[in-house]
């Protein structure tokens, strides 16, 4: 799902979606493996310090730990995606029309965030 504040990082998580997939292809008769690691909002400080406290973004130390305890469960996983993550991956599934109520909510949520954390 798009972020709108951060268009150019939300275009490159797409592009890396689809060079993934199809690296994976071209690899798949190889003993290479290519997995898809896909975070959602994230308590860093990439887009600022009000990042690493923002109780909006899931803490990296959970973040971590589910990682890791999902690859542990499925060590050839192809796309690792947190609990939290789910309902953004499968977001176009649902319908255009729900597609774009939760972009809108998404990036709402978002915006309000900035504007009250800067």
């Amino acid at each position: 799902l798009p972020a709108a504040m951060f268009p150019t990082y939300s275009a490159t998580k797409a592009a890396i979606h689809s060079y993934t997939q199809s690296l994976r292809y071209q690899l798949k008769n190889t003993s290479i493996q290519v997995m898809e690691l896909a975070p959602p909002y994230v308590q860093t400080t990439l887009t600022g310090e009000h990042q690493a406290t923002d109780p909006h973004a899931m803490p990296l130390d959970d973040f971590i730990n589910e990682v890791m305890s999902i690859l542990k469960q499925n060590p050839d996983a192809r796309e690792i995606l947190v609990e939290r993550v789910n309902f953004l991956r499968t977001a176009e599934s649902k319908g255009m029309d729900a597609y774009y109520e939760l972009f809108n909510g998404f990036n709402d949520q978002m915006a309000s965030t900035r504007t009250t954390s800067v």
